[in-house]
């Protein structure tokens, strides 16, 4: 029976095997195949070239726009731009972009694919008409239907109309095999053609940009690309562009040049501007910084953004850039404040604990003046090793008082300080009963070990006394 498909498929004036021919190539595929020129459609009407297709990523487009004719190797000069997506007609850009790629899937041998693949579905249909059973008839060619619809959709629309009128044939066929097999339910998927591509045909591809429409292109593209450093370049580009291009008309060219170097003018006045407001935050929040000063900065967060606002807001890139620099600050500052308000409430005790500490401290204290004696072996006299010792006993009761939390390390020191110095203190005191020297050397490196860490509480009491500082600053 199905050798009848066959028959019903050739009586419907339908290729099915190697009979489909090539089309001719069109000027339009030709044009494509040399040069691979997309389109991107704008809502406000611009048509944009692209060399290449472009990229869309999140919320903006990435595409390379031509500034320029092929050089020797076939390489186009471009210069790379950022749209936003929210710019672009899609519905149209998404059309053209098939159409272009469905034209340069013809161009490189798309009507020898077709045919070779209608082939493969003609012998399936031979080889099916052998089958002697005629469920497994059905089946086997409800898979070559199947796989006969998804081709257009798999080839840019390649042939949609060829496949649709071969599929309206083929429906009937099975339609009728599964009447005369019983089956009573018949499958929507398999009877529904697919709908044919709504991509626009190759003939209404748009010819390659000229030099003039390139520069016209660029010229017109600059205030919507989003990037200022973007936009300044494809300025400067098409600029070039225009004093090097031949056989152009010189009165067209003289406006457009025109055009071009006011727009770059007013790119670098901006930039200017926006580099000044840029100077201004930088140094009024430094110093607000080192004050600290919360609402300073916040009212500079209000100014900066007053200031982009009188600017017509030309450069948000750059102001997002600001008020995040600025926001970190603000953050560090509140930090800092709180730093600060703590260490106030907390003076009266750190400056409770340095007058306990210090007069320990002085070089010129009794303590120190001993234990330098001490080190250097040469003494000291009885009295001065006996008044050592009574300020030892009375930093040892000083230590049972309470130490503020700030002061906790620095309480570490001085204990480990006066721990060496007693050390050093009663070895002394050993050595000159028993005259032994070995004894006079371990005392004189006990204070050796006391006067040094004496030396870092000189710098570490002092310093509780200090506000906080922000790091890398020397504090006030």
């Amino acid at each position: 029976m199905l050798s009848l498909v066959l028959c019903a498929l050739i009586s419907a004036g339908v290729p099915v095997g190697a009979a489909a021919q090539p089309a001719p190539a069109t000027s339009a595929a030709d044009a494509v195949s040399r040069d691979p020129w997309f389109r991107v459609f704008l809502l406000d009407g611009q048509i944009v070239s692209t060399l290449g297709e472009f990229t869309r990523v999140d919320d903006v487009v990435v595409l390379q726009v031509p500034l320029g004719v092929p050089d020797a190797g076939g390489v186009a000069h471009a210069r790379t731009i950022t749209l936003a997506a929210s710019s672009v007609d899609w519905a149209r850009t998404d059309a053209y972009r098939e159409a272009v790629r469905r034209t340069q899937f013809e161009a490189a041998g798309g009507a020898r694919a077709y045919a070779a693949f209608t082939e493969e579905v003609a012998a399936t249909l031979r080889d099916v008409a052998l089958i002697p059973d005629a469920l497994e008839r059905i089946r086997r060619l409800e898979a070559a239907r199947l796989r006969l619809a998804q081709w257009p959709a798999a080839h840019h629309g390649h042939r949609a109309a060829d496949v649709a009128q071969t599929l309206s044939v083929v429906d009937d066929l099975l339609n009728g095999m599964r009447a005369a097999a019983g089956q009573q339910a018949f499958s929507l998927a398999l009877t529904t053609a697919p709908a044919a591509p709504t991509a626009p045909a190759p003939a209404s591809l748009l010819p390659p940009p000229t030099l003039q429409d390139m520069i016209t292109q660029a010229l017109g593209l600059a205030p919507r690309v989003t990037d200022a450093t973007e936009r300044l370049q494809l300025l400067q580009s098409a600029e070039a562009l225009l004093a090097s291009a031949p056989a152009v008309d010189r009165r067209w060219a003289r406006t457009t040049g025109r055009q071009i170097r006011r727009q770059i003018r007013d790119e670098a006045s901006v930039t200017r501007r926006y580099e000044r407001l840029r100077a201004w935050m930088l140094e009024k929040t430094s110093r607000l910084l080192a004050r600290a000063d919360v609402r300073g900065l916040m009212q500079v967060r209000e100014d900066v953004l007053a200031r982009d606002a009188r600017l017509r807001s030309q450069r948000p890139a750059d102001v997002a850039s600001l008020l995040a620099t600025l926001d970190l600050r603000l953050d560090t500052a509140r930090r800092q404040r709180l730093l600060l308000e703590r260490w106030h409430e907390r003076r009266p005790a750190l400056d409770a604990y340095a007058t306990t500490v210090t007069p320990f401290l002085s070089p010129t204290a009794s303590l120190s003046q001993a234990l330098e004696e001490i080190k250097a072996l040469s003494g000291p006299d009885p009295d001065v090793l006996a008044r050592a010792e009574r300020l030892l006993g009375e930093a040892r009761a000083d230590a049972t008082r309470s130490v503020p939390e700030e002061a906790r390390g620095t309480q570490q020191l001085w204990l480990s300080a006066q721990q060496l110095a007693t050390r050093a203190v009663l070895t002394r005191r050993s050595a000159v009963r028993s005259g032994d020297l070995q004894q006079a050397w371990d005392a004189s490196a006990a204070a050796a070990g006391a006067l040094m860490l004496l030396q870092q509480l000189r710098t570490d009491v002092p310093a509780l006394l200090r506000p906080p500082s922000l790091p890398g600053s020397t504090g006030s």
